[in-house]
């Protein structure tokens, strides 16, 4: 067999630079696809995340404050006439947590709660001890890793006794219960660089019914 001219041609420089041109342009559309898939799954995670905290913090407070006014002794009114939803970002709360039927305010079974947005950390800060105050340090329920906390708010402006919810203490108290539908709307946020509205709002009412204060304490 002879080997001619023809059977000893390679590729042209054109057909090289064709070739290049096309491995270039596959490799480059891999990448970006491959990148694209880590880039939403990371986001779709922090997302998860994000529901997870905010769910898992309206769980908490919405745990806490039904046991608003309980006391094991039903005489006490001492535990209601301390509930103050009168600030959209604070909550303060008393129930008998010991069972003795007595308001603590001192030690380790204190009996004075909050709930309130720390406009500082953006986080939901949780105390035991309040001295009545939303100035309470307390400790963060969120976690900033997780979630930017933007927006707490308390409305209990659909309450059967929203006449005289600013005053609680001195709610006249005909047939001796109060009731409080407290509306609490939690909103945060992540960092999501490729998101505009990385944003989740969770709602949820609960219903506070108790003993009224009595309107002379």
């Amino acid at each position: 067999m002879f080997i001619t001219r023809n059977t000893q041609k390679g590729l042209t420089l054109i057909e090289l630079m064709i070739a290049m041109t096309l491995g270039i342009f596959v490799t480059g559309v891999i990448v970006t696809v491959f990148t694209t898939i880590v880039r939403s799954n990371v986001e779709n995670m922090k997302m998860i995340r994000l529901n997870q905290e905010l769910r898992g913090a309206m769980t908490f407070m919405v745990d806490e404050i039904k046991r608003t006014g309980y006391s094991a002794n039903p005489a006490e009114s001492a535990f209601m006439a301390s509930f103050d939803p009168t600030t959209d970002f604070c909550i303060l709360y008393s129930y008998d947590s010991n069972g003795n039927g007595e308001r603590d305010l001192s030690g380790t079974e204190q009996e004075e709660f909050g709930f309130r947005l720390d406009s500082g950390s953006k986080q939901i800060r949780w105390a035991r001890d309040t001295a009545d105050s939303c100035n309470f340090t307390g400790e963060s329920i969120t976690d900033a890793n997780m979630a930017e906390i933007t927006a707490l708010v308390f409305d209990v402006s659909g309450s059967i006794n929203d006449e005289v919810v600013f005053d609680p203490a001195v709610i006249p108290a005909p047939s001796g219960v109060s009731v409080y539908d407290i509306t609490i709307t939690l909103t945060g946020t992540t960092d999501l660089p490729h998101s505009s509205n990385p944003i989740r709002t969770i709602i949820e009412t609960i219903r506070v019914r108790n003993d009224a204060p009595d309107p002379t304490p």
